[in-house]
């Protein structure tokens, strides 16, 4: 685990302490990539935005189910055949499936939630098959398309399979994966191609669920909550992009110096940005904002 004591029932601290799921979330972020185990921390940014969880308890299922999955895909050797097992065992019979109908749902993030209720985002499908598939000791990595997120089972003689969770694991072609890329990117770069379809590290799946809630919070008018999870984000790699959110956030929040702080720093390693004088004016803002009670 983390070197946290897992419990239970969380109980939210009070403002301005750390909660036990933000030390625990910090702790594995510290980790190199090759030792961040990605069900771990995805618990533990459920754990934090629901108050309460057991991360403990959807550990074992995660392990019972891979238990389940060996047995069927017991005795087959073709990469398909696999394949064929794992997924009529998780969208058949477990009936996991994309949540199309409330797609932007917070709980579509959360791995316990998913686990709980056999619905979530394209990513959080995907973690948990990789999850299964890890433990069932196959070659599957994850496949970050821009506007979707995949399963990649990798098969240097016979080809490797795009899985897709969401959409009950329909298997995508090479050409449908370039064709999502192209259809964000707007041309074919070969170099870029290569680039998206190497497997993302766990510190990249991670921030890219916390940029899913992140947009679910700011769309629900939650921003303590999207604060968190820009924070969360920046714990795991700096990217002046959030700084700047961190900023507007709190700035939103009432949390003026901080604020000020964070687009001062922005506006310094972003020069060529361009919002740049946007945020310029917003920094200006609240300087005199704060100069009144100086």
């Amino acid at each position: 685990m983390c070197g946290i004591i897992w419990t239970v029932s969380v109980i939210t601290p009070a403002r301005g302490m750390v909660s036990p799921a933000r030390r625990c979330f910090r702790a594995i972020a510290r980790l190199p990539d090759d030792r961040i185990n990605l069900a771990e921390a995805t618990l533990c940014i459920a754990w934090e935005d629901q108050g309460d969880g057991n991360p403990p308890a959807s550990l074992r299922i995660i392990d019972a189910m891979a238990e389940a999955a060996r047995e069927r895909v017991a005795g087959r050797r073709d990469s398909r055949a696999i394949v064929a097992a794992l997924n009529n065992y998780l969208f058949e019979e477990l009936g996991f499936r994309g949540n199309h109908w409330n797609y932007s749902d917070p709980a579509n993030s959360f791995l316990d939630q998913v686990i709980a209720r056999r619905v979530g985002l394209p990513i959080l499908l995907s973690v948990l098959y990789l999850e299964i598939g890890w433990r069932l000791r196959l070659p599957v990595v994850g496949l970050a398309l821009p506007g979707h997120f995949l399963v990649r089972y990798i098969d240097a003689r016979e080809g490797d399979l795009y899985i897709d969770p969401f959409n009950r694991s329909r298997l995508w072609s090479y050409a449908e994966c370039e064709r999502q890329i192209v259809s964000f990117a707007g041309v074919v770069d070969p170099a870029l191609v290569r680039q998206i379809m190497a497997p993302p590290s766990p510190r990249s799946i991670l921030i890219r669920i916390l940029r899913n809630l992140k947009s679910a919070y700011i769309q629900r008018e939650q921003f303590e909550r999207a604060l968190a999870a820009v924070e969360r984000i920046l714990i795991l790699a700096f990217d002046a992009g959030e700084l700047r959110d961190r900023g507007l956030l709190r700035a939103r929040l009432g949390q003026w110096s901080g604020a000020l702080s964070d687009l001062e720093r922005y506006a310094h390693l972003a020069p060529q940005a361009s919002d740049l004088e946007a945020i310029r004016q917003r920094a200006q803002a609240l300087a005199d904002a704060l100069a009144q009670y100086n």
